[in-house]
Parts: structure tokens; sequence; C-alpha cells
């Protein structure tokens, strides 16, 4: 499909190609700033690659890996354009997990 060029709209192209995890930074990070909202958004879809993945979950930090590779982006821009890093929140529920993993490998199991 063809689009004339006066009826392309960019946000509304980049909205669409926003991953659900984007967005959802994106709103809490904007919503008030709390980096605690942040941190729980991160740790939700780890745990869930956790019990989605094929990989070893024994090896956390090969885990850790593909979820930052294939899962979840670090840093979302605002609308002014400041792009604002998540690394250090990311970091510290990697360590969480790593300091936690046999609880974690037993609330997998069920």
């Amino acid at each position: 499909m063809f689009y004339k060029e006066e009826n392309i709209d960019i946000n509304e192209i980049n909205e669409i190609n926003e991953t659900k995890i984007y967005q959802q930074l994106k709103y809490f990070y904007g919503r008030n700033k709390n980096r605690e909202y942040i941190k729980a958004v991160y740790l939700h879809h780890l745990l869930d690659f956790f019990k989605e993945t094929h990989i070893d979950i024994h090896n956390v930090d090969l885990v850790f890996d593909r979820f930052l590779q294939y899962k979840v982006v670090c840093e979302i821009s605002n609308s002014e354009g400041v792009v604002i890093n998540f690394q250090d929140e990311i970091n510290d529920i990697f360590r969480v997990i790593r300091e936690n993993k046999e609880e974690l490998y037993k609330d997998l199991k069920g």
C-alpha cells in the first residue's frame, strides 16, 4: 500500500512500531518518574522470560544477555527527545535475581 506524503503521521508510525515494554516504560516514566514502577515493568517481563525461554535458566548470565538482546530496551526518549536510560534499574534487578536464584528456581518449578 502506498501513502501520499501528506497523509503520513510519523508519530503514529513510531507508536505502531514501539514494543509493548517500550510503551509501558514511557507510560510509567512519564506518569511520575518513579523508578520503582520501571523496575516492576522489567521484573515482570524478566520473570515471564524465565518461564518462556528455552535457554538453560540455571545459566542466569546467559538468560540476562538474551533478555537484553531480544526482549527489552534499556532506554526510552521522552517527548522532547531526551534519552532516559534504565541500565541501573536493570542491573539492580539482575543483582537481586542472582542473589536469590535458588528461590526463583523453586517458584518457577511451581
